[in-house]
């Protein structure tokens, strides 16, 4: 079967799109209250060399599959027993990020209705995109990339204009220091810029020609995507005030719920449904293939267009045992993972990795560029 490949600029949007899911649907800036602002720059300098580090691993390897990486480094058993790990920290995520998905479907758009259904809706189109082939997603992501910039630019204008809107809510900067925000630096650092580990199993689709400009375009998507985290943030707690922010299931809904606009719109929070759906669909697309990718090299009999189907009936059956509701999914996604869960994988592993890849290669790689030059 003819292997699935993206283009940058579809990489990119992917980059930008999945960033930008979790201020969306989670607002995880939401517990640095009026010092949301400075908690996620520092993040986001944080994050981006933590992406950094992703790509110097995968450019280290000529950008093999994270199988073959991990094979390489720790041998073929050690090498399985991390990927299978790694497969089902992918595939867990993925069924997190579905239930809390369908729980703002549930209070939003289809209220009393059957999670199982919901789920279901959910899955098809992301089953159907990977059957063809991730470059599916990938021209996808270019269109509706420009249809969320479209949707979120009308939600800034109309919140900046608005009278409901304060920035007096940011007042005073720090007013208990900085240590509180330490916690939340270290929280928003690992989510979402962290969950961008899936990208290792996403830079072997690049093109050959393009491997060399990957970092320039990511830098320039986390840009876009940390400008999109920060609107989102700072509109919530500019309306609704630290409080209210803090206790709310799905701030940014609501928020944008309370603004009202009579020149195009007579409320913002569709808007807002549009770009939640949007940017979750991407996300839930590259957890999930990147969870298939790593059983596709496991099992090596079938590709991931064809576990597709199976997997996603698994998904749904473990989002299902989540959780019960969406204010302990959301408490679940913001406190626990990041002490839990993330370091083990976004952290603490691909250090070693990093690290053990550096010891091995980096004279290989000085002497290829060496090579280039003559």
């Amino acid at each position: 079967m003819k292997t699935s490949r993206l283009s940058l600029n579809q990489f990119s949007s992917l980059l930008v799109l999945f960033l930008s899911s979790s201020a969306t649907l989670v607002n995880v800036g939401r517990f640095s209250g009026a010092d949301v602002w400075i908690s996620l720059l520092i993040s986001a300098v944080l994050g981006t060399l933590l992406f950094t580090m992703y790509y110097r691993i995968g450019k280290l390897h000529q950008f093999d599959s994270l199988s073959g990486i991990l094979t390489d480094l720790f041998g073929k058993f050690f090498g399985s027993l991390i990927l299978i790990a790694y497969s089902g920290y992918f595939l867990l995520m993925t069924a997190s990020l579905l239930k809390s998905t369908a729980d703002v479907i549930e209070v939003t758009l289809m209220v009393d209705a059957n999670m199982i259904l919901i789920m279901l809706l959910l899955m098809v189109p992301i089953v159907y995109g990977l059957i063809l082939g991730v470059n599916a997603i990938g021209r996808s992501s270019e269109l509706l990339f420009y249809v969320v910039i479209l949707c979120f630019i009308p939600l800034v204008i109309a919140v900046f204009t608005s009278d409901i809107f304060s920035f007096d809510r940011f007042l005073p900067v720090l007013e208990k220091g900085f240590s509180p925000l330490k916690q939340n630096i270290y929280t928003m650092t690992l989510f979402p810029y962290g969950e961008s580990i899936v990208f290792l199993t996403i830079f072997p689709l690049l093109p050959k020609e393009g491997k060399g400009k990957i970092l320039r375009y990511s830098y320039w998507a986390i840009v876009l995507a940390t400008i999109i985290l920060l609107a989102a943030d700072v509109m919530c707690v500019g309306i609704l005030g630290v409080g209210l922010m803090k206790n709310f299931i799905y701030p940014f809904f609501n928020a944008m719920k309370m603004v009202g606009v009579n020149v195009l719109f007579e409320r913002l929070d569709p808007l807002a449904i549009i770009i939640v759906m949007m940017t979750c669909f991407f996300k839930l697309s590259l957890y999930f293939y990147a969870g298939l990718s790593c059983i596709e090299k496991l099992i090596r009999r079938f590709s991931y267009r064809q576990l597709a189907f199976p997997f996603s009936v698994l998904i749904i059956f473990i989002a299902m045992h989540l959780t019960t509701g969406g204010v302990e999914d959301i408490y679940q996604a913001i406190l626990n993972h990041p002490k839990n869960l993330l370091p083990i994988f976004q952290l603490v592993i691909p250090s070693i990795v990093w690290m053990l890849s550096e010891f091995k290669y980096h004279n290989h790689v000085k002497q290829l560029k060496t090579e280039a030059h003559k």
